[in-house]
């Protein structure tokens, strides 16, 4: 302990300590050189945010930062200062764009920082709207359509909240502060009118909210002789139903609230004319589509009662059923006429009989036939004398009469009772006989009398 205490080895011990501390400075002077330097233009965002040391955050005082060579040093891509606010990162001053760099000894490297703000434009059709970061005084364009069509509504451009040019498509601003820009426009609702048939009907267009529109048709459109095309009703077709006040009317109005599609319905039609005896009207008018149209006529049409009628014989259009009475299924216009024949009466008389009278088709004949001694009575009998009436188109032959019926026709057969006598001198030689049977008996009873007497007066004696 006291060699330790003594002069010489305090001195030797302060000699060591010197030596210790001057090899101490003798090495620090190197280490500076190991070292590189970080900076950033400005200095605000490292100083707010600091930096990453081989991925550990590292707290930011003053600049430039020491960190030592060989370490891989990252920066912030973005510093936010406010929701709408921030700083940028655009790159190192020595062109590197990476926010992580590797750092070598004794280079001081500055990260470049720009400030910007965020613009939002806010539009009611979505994709108008959007935001995005505008370095802070740089100008910002922003340009739409001045008319959007979308999902049968167009939209028209009315104006910008804000910017130089608030009442044009394309507007502009310089970006000093965060900026709110609202997009305006005006909806405009398409009002789409179709119709069946492809007919071209009126009042098709934008109209915007609250908007009356007149809507029109034609009332019939003609598509050939005997068919045409005639108005009904309109109908709402589109996924939004419309409200039409009068849709039997083909002109009429409704209020626009949004994208309508109406629809003019039509029915087509056929044109029926039916005519019966002498052209008389008997059906004429239009009949839908696939309409059963009932069909009828008189069999039997008399002109003058006993003496001239109509015979129904069919109709002009062969594919029809050929009877008075049908029902028919309209697929294209009908227009027929039935066909009928003229008859007249033939009218025969006769006291005993006549064959062959009636009715007759026009320019047609008849044959009458009459008994030439229908009956006979005693001693007299009855003879046919002829034939009375209308005999201008006929011919006779006995008792047989060929009549031409042009007109009506009335024909009586004529007889006469005239003595029969046959009949009388049948009857007279009847009456001889009997007369001379008669005397032969009364002879004969006389002379039986008398052989009576004589037997008696015999009987007597």
């Amino acid at each position: 302990m006291g060699a330790l205490g003594s002069p010489r080895c305090m001195l030797l011990s302060i000699m060591l300590l010197l030596i210790l501390l001057s090899s101490r400075a003798c090495l620090a002077a190197p280490e500076e050189e190991d070292y590189g330097y970080i900076a950033s233009e400005p200095e605000y965002p490292l100083l707010l945010r600091g930096i990453y040391v081989d991925g550990e955050h590292v707290r930011v005082k003053s600049l430039p930062v020491n960190v030592e060579a060989g370490s891989t040093v990252c920066v912030a891509p973005a510093i936010y200062t406010d929701i709408d606010r921030r700083y940028a990162f655009r790159g190192w001053d020595d062109g590197l764009g990476n926010p992580c760099r590797a750092v070598s000894a004794n280079a001081t490297y500055t990260a470049v920082y720009v400030e910007q703000v965020l613009v939002q434009v806010f539009s009611e059709l979505r994709e108008y709207s959007r935001s995005f970061w505008v370095d802070v005084g740089e100008m910002v364009n922003l340009t739409v359509p001045e008319i959007v069509e979308k999902e049968g509504v167009q939209y028209r451009f009315v104006e910008w909240s804000g910017g130089e040019r608030p009442w044009s498509p394309t507007n502009h601003l310089v970006a000093v502060k965060p900026v709110r820009v609202e997009l305006k426009w005006e909806p405009r609702y398409l009002l789409a009118l179709t119709s069946s048939h492809g007919v071209l009907v009126n009042g098709s267009g934008y109209y915007g909210f609250g908007s009356i529109a007149v809507i029109s048709a034609p009332d019939e459109v003609v598509l050939e002789p005997g068919r045409k095309l005639v108005f009904e009703r309109w109908v709402s077709v589109g996924p939004i139903p419309a409200i039409i006040p009068n849709e039997g009317s083909s002109t009429t109005t409704l209020r626009v609230e949004g994208p309508y599609i109406i629809k003019a319905v039509y029915s087509e039609m056929y044109y029926v004319e039916v005519l019966g005896v002498a052209g008389e009207t008997v059906v004429k008018r239009w009949a839908k589509a696939g309409e059963v149209v009932q069909v009828s006529v008189k069999p039997v049409v008399e002109v003058i009662k006993n003496e001239v009628r109509y015979v129904f014989r069919g109709w002009s259009e062969p594919s029809l059923p050929q009877i008075p009475s049908f029902t028919v299924s309209v697929e294209k216009p009908l227009i027929v006429k039935a066909i009928y024949e003229r008859e007249y009466m033939v009218e025969a008389v006769g006291e005993y009989g006549i064959s062959g009278g009636g009715w007759y088709p026009e320019n047609s004949t008849a044959i009458l036939k009459v008994p030439a001694t229908p009956r006979t009575m005693l001693l007299l009998k009855t003879v046919f004398n002829g034939w009375a009436g209308d005999l201008e188109d006929t011919v006779r032959r006995g008792e047989t009469l060929i009549v031409y019926v042009r007109r009506p026709v009335k024909i009586k057969a004529m007889y006469s009772i005239e003595p029969d006598y046959i009949s009388i001198a049948v009857l007279v030689g009847v009456i001889a006989v009997l007369a001379a049977a008669g005397l032969r008996g009364g002879k004969r009873k006389h002379l039986e009398a008398y052989k009576q007497t004589e037997e008696a007066v015999e009987v007597e004696a």
